[in-house]
Formats: C-alpha cells, structure tokens, sequence
C-alpha cells in the first residue's frame, strides 16, 4: 500500500505541516519492516522554492499555480495507491482553496481526507468546496463528535463514510517530571502555561486579568505565555497585541507574575513544558474552534486543563479530565483557579482522568487506527465526479481583486464614470450603478469573508436610501456636492434599484440591519411598479419582485401578483412580434438584451410557470444565435443594435451584454440541468478575458478593472463602475456555476 500525504511539511512552520509530518512518521513507526507499505509527500506552500525539504517529499505545489495541481494528479495516479489530503482552508489555492478540485477531478487512485476545520455557518464557496471533495472520499476522518454532527447534518455526508479518530500525541522518552520542572524553570513555582501564535481571540488578557486575585493568594503563580505572535496580526498591527497584555499586566501589578517566551518550540519541547507546567490554560473567547491539537497534547499528557468551552474542550475535558469556566470571566476563572490550587486532591483526579484517557492518543495508536481504514476501501468502487462534469475551467479565472472598486468609492457610493482609470467627479454618482455595487457584493459575500465587503456594502444601501422619493421612486443621478441632477427617472434604473432591495431583504439572516432597511426600501418602492411601461425597467423590476415573493409571506399575495402581471406582459409581447425567424419580444434588440429571458426564469423559479421558462428559453436560443459565434461571444453592438430583417451592428460592445447572458444561462442550467449551458456560460465569461473580436482582454488583473467596452479599434479605456459591476457580478455567476458543478 502506497500512501501519498498532502499538506504543508515542515520545515515550514505550520500546524498542519506538524500534524503531516506526526501522522506520516507514525505509519512508518508501525509498519516498520514490512515492505507492503510505503509513505510519501507532496508538500505544498505559497513558496515551496524556500524550503528545504526531506527526502520524503517527492513533489511539491505553489499553491497559487493550478497547472502544478494537474500535473501533481499524474504524479499521484502513477505512485499512489491511496491518496490522503490534509484539508484546511487556507493551504490550498483559490477561493476557499478550491483548487484542489482540479487536481481530485484528475485522480484516478482511492482518497481520504482529514478535515482540520469544520465550520458550523459555511459561506455557499465553503460549503460546495467541502461537499465535492466529501463526494470523492472513500472515508472522511474527523477528531471529534461534533465534527462528526456538522458533516452529517450541515454537509448531508453520509455517516458511513465518516470515522472519527482524535489528534495524535507525540510519545517520547521523558525525564521524570521533577527533572523537567527544573530544566524548564519552573520548579519551585505554581505555573500556567498558554501555547500558540499570539492574537487577540486568544483571550490572554482575560487570564492576566484573573491574576490579581490568584497571585494576592499564591504569590508564587507563574503565567507562561509562550508562542510568538501570530504573522498575520505581525503584518496588520506588529506587536500591538503583546505589548497591550505587557501594559495589563503591569497596570494589574502582576507583572513579575508573567513570563513572555516569545519561541516557536518543537514537540519535544512542548511535551516538556506541558508536563512540567501546574496548569495548562486556554482562555480563548470563540467556541468555533473545532480540533485543537495542542489540547490534545495536553490531555495526552495528563496535563490539567482549564478552559473556556470552546467546541473541542467541551468534548475532550468532559468526564472530569479538565475544568472549563465560561467565556471572557476573569472572575470566574480565578475561583477555579485558586479551588484547584486549593485542592490537591482535585488537581490530582484530574491529572489521572487527563491521564489514563491520553494514553489512546498516542501517535502509534492513531496510526494503526488510519491503517484499519486504508486497509478496508474498496479501489474498484472509486467515488468519481460524472465524466465531463467540468466544463468551467477555473485556472483561468482570475482571483478576485477590489482595487479599482475601492478606488471608485467614497463615502457616498461609487462614482458612475472614470477617465482612464482616474473617478470622474464631474459626472458624479447615478443609483442604477449603486444598485449594481450592491447586487454584486451580496453574491461575493456568498464566496468571500471579508468585513471590508460589508462596509462598501453599507455605503451603497445607504445612497440608495438617500436618492428614494417620499413617492417610493427613485432619484437617479447625484451630483458630486449631493445636487440631485434634473431630468426623467430612469425606469432601468427603478427596475435595477427594486432587484438590488429584494436580493439583500433576502440576507436578513446575516445582514440583519441592512436587510430590515432594504425591506422598508422595497415596500416603499413597490407603488410605482405598476407605472413602468419600458420593458426593460420590467424586466429588472421582474427580478426584484421575484426574488422578494420567497421571503415575504404577508405581501406574498401581492408581489406575486405583480410578478404574474409583468411575466404576463412580457410573453404576450414575445408572442405578439416572433416570426419564422425572429424570436424575440420586439422588432429590435437594443442594450441588456439578456436581462429579458434573465427576468422570466426568475419569474419561473417562483411561480413554476411553464409558459414562462418556454418563453425565456426559446428566447434565450435566438439570442445566442445572434450573438455567440464559433464558440466566440459577439454581443449586439450599441452603435446600432439589431432590427428585424437587417444585419447586427458588431460594435460597441458592452460588458452589460456579458453580464445578463451569463446569469441568464446560469438560471436556465438551475432549471434543466443541461451541461451545455454552463459551456456557453463560459465562453460568454472569456470575452471579458480576451476570448473577443479584438482578441483583447477588457479585464485588467492588476488592479481588478474592466474596460468600458469593446471598439473597433480595440478596448474604450475609460474604466467606470457600470463595466467593473458587469464584470464582478459575471464573475460571482461563473464562480457559482463552477461549484454547481460538483453538487
């Protein structure tokens, strides 16, 4: 049996690199002598060139370089029998480290997989990443009971397929523990010891605030702080957080009671410290943490623990094999703190329990308990992703960037028009492009967390706020200095403004305030409705109305009505203008020609009209008949447009003609499951990156801007909002079709 790990490998320093390296080591210690097994590596890191790595590393992957997860496949399928991935998050490339789908979409050999993280309120982009690499294991192994739960109840694994098999722990040959306490120090004081990389959700100051009480009692008490501070904080704030806790601690006047060891120790000198230590303490103040394996060291060395009931000591402390205190109580942790020195006895039993229950998780036992499981899948039955399934190439999609979307945002909202790439102030805002903003970042919230996202967000709602009339209309361009600018509302942009409030009153659940307002938005809107006559304006009405119907019982009777009287119109018009050859819903087609079938597959989804899906799809067709040519998208040029019985205009083509084809085939591949949907999709999406008439892209990955659109002689270099939101929210469709790919 040949088994290939994946994960970081030291000597990158990383926890998962640790767990790899323990893990791998162990199946060697335990079938030691027996040629029928053999273990390898593939090491993966953001650089993999700096490091100097051990023999049993045979391949290593950038974890920005999708082609190295393709040929890191081939590698696999040719010396593996049994391929084991350590999964975490943030060790693989992509959005939520998704390109590790391509390499599994390539594997041919059995797989397993440790996941590390589980999380209990899974973005849409963590959730498809975990249910499609659940779908390719033959076993899924886990550390604890809850982790078990949330698969099976969150990620609808099977529970056959899940085993759990705790953190390991490293076994070595120790000095007795009065020799270790004074190797490290401590001999001679009452000592706690808190381990791992420095941030503030650690909770240290609620420790060093119960100190005062303990030390008045026990001036003897020691607080060791060991680790260095984490480097991401290191990046955004230096040593900010150490030197708070510095000034806490000496503001408390313990100060001579708190030790900083600011090292990044080996196992060996982990295990040491931790059984040599009185007290093993974590104070952390989120309970989402769902394995912690220096817990499980201490436990393993009958350490005694007190904590706060984060998910993982809850579990691992019950049957009195810890003590826990609750969250962020300085108070409270100092009581247990002062009964357990106190309390001989009580230390004592749970020493014992911690003990006696930290002997299963030896390294060599862990081991032999994944080998059970190797040992038992069937490598005839594969679980395999459908043949074809892909037919979105991710690698050539681009990582998100929101440079040029911050540059074109102030406080008020986002500026409608740039020169080059430089906002133009002169022309000020308009809502038709706020509204877009919005819609866009309530689908990148979807894939991305990211707390800046939800500032923009707030910045757009809170001018679409500003510019609604006391008659539930819209004004729809602002001046620079916050001039509303005279002329005839614009039913597009009415249209376009209902669609973005219905979107977001749906996201109540995580956006609370923003939903709640969105809501009273929409409803004050909802009048004016029945006043547009541009089919246009419809259309995005249409959107907006179907997308608010789910979530709205009180006014479901009367927005679906609407939905029912808008989709209505918009068939008897397709009705009243189709021909032999001409299938459309007037004698020409102008701008944002696929927000029209777009408009009744939503009104489709709610109302499960036939009539309506028969209409957009029949519809949809003529337009790609129109636009898509030799697997090349050639949108309907707004120099011109197109009339009935005469030829396309070819230019200017517009990023808002992607945009709509794109989601329209996203919602039409929702309604049927044809693959060949999500292909065209696709093909529209790679106008953006060059895949066009001029061969150019319109797409700037430098800064995450878009071209204003596509000329004869080439791009319109100008980069304003209503071309980067075409593009954003083209993105965020295709990221979504990619991951419906694997459900």
């Amino acid at each position: 049996m040949r088994i290939i790990f994946i994960g970081t490998y030291p000597p990158e320093k990383c926890g998962i690199g640790t767990f790899t390296y323990n893990l791998r080591n162990a199946i060697e210690q335990v079938t030691a002598g027996n040629e029928a097994y053999s273990t390898s590596v593939v090491a993966i890191s953001s650089n993999p060139h700096e490091y100097d790595y051990p023999e049993e590393v045979k391949f290593t992957i950038d974890k920005n370089n999708l082609k190295h997860y393709e040929e890191a496949a081939h590698f696999i399928n040719r010396n593996a029998d049994v391929f084991f991935i350590q999964h975490e998050f943030g060790i693989f490339g992509g959005d939520h480290g998704i390109f590790i789908l391509s390499l599994l979409a390539k594997l041919k050999v059995p797989m397993v997989v440790t996941f590390h993280t589980i999380l209990n309120k899974p973005t849409k982009g963590q959730m498809s990443v975990m249910t499609a690499i659940s779908k390719r294991a033959s076993k899924i192994f886990v550390m604890s009971n809850m982790a078990v739960d949330f698969l099976e109840h969150i990620y609808k694994v099977e529970s056959d397929k899940i085993a759990k098999i705790e953190h390991g722990v490293p076994v070595f040959d120790l000095l007795s523990r009065d020799q270790l306490r004074r190797l490290t120090g401590f001999d001679g004081k009452r000592v706690m010891l808190t381990f791992g990389l420095l941030s503030r959700n650690k909770g240290l100051e609620v420790a060093i605030k119960a100190l005062p009480r303990v030390v008045k009692k026990f001036p003897d008490v020691e607080y060791v702080i060991l680790g260095k501070t984490h480097p991401n904080v290191v990046k955004e704030s230096g040593e900010e957080y150490r030197k708070y806790l510095k000034l806490l601690a000496k503001k408390l006047g313990v100060e001579k009671n708190v030790v900083f060891d600011d090292r990044y120790v080996t196992d060996r000198e982990l295990i040491e410290m931790l059984t040599a230590c009185d007290v093993y303490l974590t104070p952390y103040l989120n309970e989402e943490q769902i394995t912690s394996g220096t817990l499980s060291y201490a436990v393993g060395v009958g350490a005694i623990v007190v904590s706060t009931p984060y998910w993982h000591a809850k579990e691992l402390l019950s049957d009195q094999r810890g003590i826990l205190f609750p969250f962020n109580d300085s108070e409270k942790l100092a009581d247990e703190l002062i009964n357990l020195f106190e309390n001989p006895a009580l230390a004592e039993s749970i020493h014992d329990a911690a003990a006696t229950y930290g002997m299963q998780l030896a390294w060599p036992k862990i081991a032999q308990k994944h080998l059970s499981y190797f040992e038992k899948i069937d490598d005839k039955n594969i679980p395999q992703y459908p043949k074809g399934f892909m037919t979105i190439d991710i690698a050539v999609v681009p990582k998100f960037n929101f440079k040029h979307l911050m540059r074109l945002t102030n406080n008020t909202g986002i500026f409608q028009h740039a020169k080059y790439d430089i906002p133009n102030l002169k022309e000020g805002y308009c809502i038709d492009d706020n509204s877009r903003a919005l819609i866009m970042l309530v689908m990148a919230r979807k894939f991305i967390k990211d707390s800046e996202l939800t500032i923009l967000l707030t910045k757009y709602l809170s001018f679409i706020h500003y510019m609604q009339k006391a008659d539930g209309s819209f004004h729809n361009m602002l001046k620079y200095n916050f001039d509303y600018i005279p002329e005839k509302d614009s039913e597009d942009a009415f249209g376009r403004t209902l669609w973005s409030l219905g979107l977001l009153a749906g996201e109540n659940r995580h956006l609370k305030g923003h939903g709640k307002l969105a809501k009273e938005l929409f409803l004050d809107a909802l009048p004016v409705v029945d006043s547009l006559q541009s089919i246009r304006g419809k259309a995005n009405a249409l959107i907006g109305l179907s997308l608010y119907a789910g979530i709205d019982e009180k006014k479901y009777d009367t927005v679906i009505g609407m939905v029912n009287k808008i989709a209505d119109d918009m068939v008897a018009g397709f009705d009243a203008h189709i021909s032999k050859n001409w299938h459309w819903f007037e004698d020409f087609m102008t701008y944002d020609n696929g927000i029209l079938p777009l408009s009744l597959l939503h009104a489709y989804h709610v109302t499960n009209n036939k009539k309506y899906y028969e209409v957009a799809r029949k519809s949809m067709h003529f337009l790609e008949k129109q636009t898509l040519k030799d697997g090349i998208f050639i949108p309907v040029g707004n120099e011109k447009w197109l009339f009935k019985n005469k030829v396309k205009s070819e230019y200017d083509q517009q990023p808002l003609e992607a945009m709509s084809m794109i989601m329209a085939y996203l919602m039409l591949y929702k309604a049927n499951n044809n693959k060949e949907y999500l292909n065209n999709l696709f093909k529209t999406y790679l106008w953006f990156l060059g895949h066009n008439t001029q061969q150019t892209s319109l797409y700037i990955p430098r800064t995450g801007a878009c071209y204003d659109g596509l000329t004869p002689n080439g791009v319109n270099e100008n980069q304003g909002a209503e071309s980067l939101l075409a593009y954003w929210i083209s993105y965020f469709t295709v990221l979504e079709a990619y991951y419906l790919q694997f459900e």
